[in-house]
């Protein structure tokens, strides 16, 4: 994929310093060799991106040129990571857009996948969390977790979210059973809404040139229904719906990463605090073991 140059300019321009300056203050706490920080350099910057790069690379099998993975929103971006303290690699990464940031640029990234007009008609501070990525070696919940950590406080008490929007992807280069999982968990277990994607992924269609389709439906005259196994379900699509999270009910088809991305938003709330709070403590206790 080709990288568009990122320009040079003041770091965390979409950050308030007080937020910054209280996350330096009292840092997230280390958990197994893990801490989380703020990208407040264009050095770190790039490391992040071609981090993505390489993780995205490998798993969707695409090339990035230059060994980057930029866009336009980067640079409007507050940089979350997640680093081994053994040996300073990064382990995972996401990015927030901020409303002013949204403002500057537009849109937020969602957007492009999806028709967010009626969603985000009358919401006030919406962050959106996007470009999330987590190294293989790292995957099973723990450095996903220091990150939301690290994440979630700062934009829910320091930077007063009320809303948090983006979206999560299901690698369509894997086994199908992945994709066909996912749909069934939201249709079945998770609220779900309709929102509008901008170039819907047609599950039906995507198993006839895999598979025999019926493999994998149960119908009868008055509906239609999936067969998965939950054990099957993405670990990141689980953890949103246990904070009541809501997502699109159809997922947008990403070409260029051949992947089904579904829309999804929480509100934030007591629940959310109350299970942030939870994961940290689970953490903890199986850091101690």
């Amino acid at each position: 994929m080709q990288a568009t140059m990122l320009r040079s300019g003041p770091i965390l321009r979409f950050m308030p310093k007080t937020a910054l300056k209280s996350f330096k203050q009292k840092p997230p706490k280390k958990v197994a060799a893990l801490k989380c920080e703020i990208a407040s350099d264009a050095k770190t910057i790039a490391e992040v991106q071609r981090f993505r790069a390489r993780v995205f690379g490998e798993a969707y099998n695409i090339y990035f040129d230059q060994g980057t993975d930029i866009d336009r929103f980067d640079e409007y971006s507050i940089h979350i990571l997640v680093r081994d303290t053994k040996t300073n690699a990064i382990a995972a990464c996401t990015r927030v857009v901020t409303p002013k940031a949204k403002e500057k640029l537009g849109s937020y990234y969602s957007e492009l996948e999806f028709n967010l007009t009626d969603y985000l008609k009358d919401k006030e501070e919406v962050y959106e969390i996007g470009r999330t990525c987590v190294d293989e070696a790292y995957r099973g919940g723990k450095a996903l977790s220091v990150l939301w950590m690290g994440m979630v406080p700062l934009i829910v008490r320091e930077l007063e979210a009320k809303h948090l929007i983006g979206t999560v992807s299901v690698n369509l280069g894997v086994k199908s059973e992945k994709i066909i999982a996912t749909q069934g968990y939201i249709q079945d277990k998770a609220k779900s809404k309709k929102i509008i994607s901008l170039k819907a992924f047609n599950l039906k269609e995507y198993l006839l040139e895999k598979q025999n389709e019926s493999d994998f439906f149960e119908s009868d005259e008055q509906d239609i229904s999936l067969k998965y196994r939950k054990k099957d379900v993405p670990s990141l699509i689980k953890k949103y719906r246990s904070v009541g999270a809501v997502f699109s009910k159809e997922a947008y088809f990403d070409q260029d990463f051949n992947c089904a991305d579904y829309f999804v938003a929480v509100k934030v709330n007591k629940r959310l605090l109350l299970k942030l709070k939870l994961v940290c403590k689970i953490i903890d206790m199986k850091s101690k073991k």
